[in-house]
Formats: C-alpha cells, sequence, structure tokens
C-alpha cells in the first residue's frame, strides 16, 4: 500500500526570529531569552520524542543560530536528521539590501553548516516564506540546493515555478494552518497576537493531516499515485514547551497509528519525487 509523505520540520530561529523583527532588540535580554530557550531548552526534548518515535525530520537553522551553538548542530546531524539552509541572520528576502546581501546570507548559512557537519544542505526554507526578485535565481546558481519548502498553493509535491518560471529546485508544500507560530508565537511587542488554546490547535491539525491523507489515498485508489504529502512547520522556541512537546508527541503518534504514513526528512522526500518525475523545460 502505497504510503502518504509526512516530513517534520523545525525552524530553530534563536534569536534570530527577534532580531530580524527589530534591530534594538539585541539589547532587550528578555526578548532574546524567547529565542534562546530553542536551542538550550526545547532541542533537547524534540530531539528525545523523535527517538522515541523512530523518526528523522528536517531542521532549518539559520547560520548566526548554527554559530552560537554549534554542538546542537552536530547533535542533531549525528543523530541522522536533514538539516536545511535558513538563511545567516533570518532577514526577510525581500527586506535585504539587494541581489548581494542576498547572495551572502544564502553562501554564508551553507558555509558554516557544512563546517559543523561535514555537508552542505540541501534544502532552503525562507525566513519569511517569501522571496525577492533574484531568490531562485541565486539558489539554482548555488548548485547545492536542490529542494524548497516555501509555496502555498498546493498539498502536492513539485517542481517551484514563481511567476511562471519552473526552476530544478523541489518544492514542499506548506501552509500558515500546519505552522505553530500562527497560533502560539507571542511577544508583548507583536501587537494583536494571543495565544490559542492546546486542544484547539490539537484538533485543527488531527483534522487538517486526516483530510490530506483521505485525499491522498483517494487519488492512489483512482490513479495508482499521488504527489500529495503532509508538512508540518514547528519551531523549538514555541512548540518545545513542555505541554507543547506533549501535544506534538500525540499528533505524532496519531500519524503513526493511521499505517498509512511514512515519514520522511526532506532531502528524501525530494530525491523520491525527482527519481520519478524527471525535470523537463517549460
Amino acid at each position: 500500500m502505497k504510503k502518504m509523505p509526512v516530513i517534520l520540520t523545525f525552524d530553530i530561529d534563536g534569536e534570530t526570529l527577534w532580531r530580524c523583527r527589530d534591530p534594538k532588540n539585541a539589547e532587550r535580554p528578555v526578548i532574546l531569552s524567547q529565542g534562546q530557550y530553542g536551542p538550550e531548552t526545547a532541542m533537547p526534548r524534540i530531539l528525545k520524542l523523535l527517538r522515541r518515535h523512530g523518526v528523522h525530520a528536517t531542521f532549518f537553522i539559520p547560520g548566526f543560530t548554527a554559530e552560537e551553538y554549534p554542538d546542537m548542530v552536530r547533535q542533531i546531524a549525528a543523530q541522522g536528521h536533514d538539516i536545511g539552509n535558513h538563511s545567516w541572520s533570518h532577514t526577510y528576502p525581500d527586506n535585504m539590501d539587494g541581489r548581494e546581501q542576498e547572495e551572502r546570507e544564502y553562501h554564508d548559512c551553507s558555509d558554516i553548516l557544512e563546517k559543523l557537519t561535514g555537508r552542505r544542505p540541501k534544502g532552503y526554507r525562507s525566513p519569511a516564506w517569501e522571496f525577492s526578485p533574484y531568490s531562485i535565481d541565486i539558489l539554482e546558481k548555488m548548485g547545492d540546493i536542490e529542494y524548497s519548502s516555501n509555496m502555498m498553493n498546493t498539498e502536492e509535491i513539485r517542481y517551484l515555478t514563481v511567476n511562471g518560471r519552473k526552476s530544478r529546485l523541489v518544492e514542499l508544500p506548506i501552509h500558515w494552518v500546519l505552522d505553530d507560530a500562527a497560533f502560539w508565537l507571542y511577544s508583548v511587542r507583536t501587537p494583536g497576537k494571543c495565544m490559542q488554546p492546546l486542544a484547539a490547535v490539537a484538533e485543527y491539525w488531527r483534522e487538517e493531516f486526516d483530510a490530506i491523507l483521505e485525499e491522498f489515498q483517494e487519488q492512489v485508489a483512482e490513479k495508482g499515485d499521488s504527489d500529495i504529502c503532509f508538512v508540518l512547520t514547528c519551531h523549538p522556541q514555541i512548540i518545545g514547551r513542555p505541554a507543547k512537546v506533549k501535544l506534538l508527541d500525540r499528533f505524532v503518534q496519531h500519524m503513526r497509528d493511521t499505517g498509512a504514513v511514512e515519514f520522511l526528512t526532506g532531502t528524501e522526500a525530494a530525491d523520491r519525487f525527482r527519481a520519478t518525475h524527471p525535470f523537463e523545460e517549460n
């Protein structure tokens, strides 16, 4: 029986999540401590959860965070997880000062990750799930980035297409409804945000997963195949709180209990898609 790919992803932004929003946050230790919680306190819980379930995940890490927490990066790699490029400073691409800065952000991030793990990352996730006019060209010319996880126009794995231009990057689709930040990212300096109840988010994620799995199975029954996948996006400084880790634990168990999914890293999912869907120019 064909199984639906489930890709668990974690953006270990650390302090960069707050520094990129306001440079003055570098002088606000309490705000920065929210970011520090991810690498320092949450990551051991998350890695323990993944070991318990016997699954590998994908971690997108800014270069700044990797430099600050090198042992954490080495530990993630040693446990067989996928590590992706998340720029250097988590600056939003559409807010960068042109192509040169964007190129430097991506190359510097890949350089530090290679230094720490011995491998250059194959995946890229934008700090803001947005591209500049230069992003696709930069990523393709880097030569080692093979997949992206940034687009919201489908649940199917496809080749990344932007403004009618089809790239050689495989796209693993995401959405805000499957991102913990949409429900729980909070700061007194982030107006209009309120934290949602745990039970409400758990129900939302389960129902979204169940509905996507149903469509996947319907396509397989009708056509014999499907490119639908399920990508969950979490941030250790958010999902890594004790009660939320338990929620994630129960959700992973729910997906496993269906017997209808396989947990893949981003690289594994992209490689499998490319093997069965050879790239063709438009």
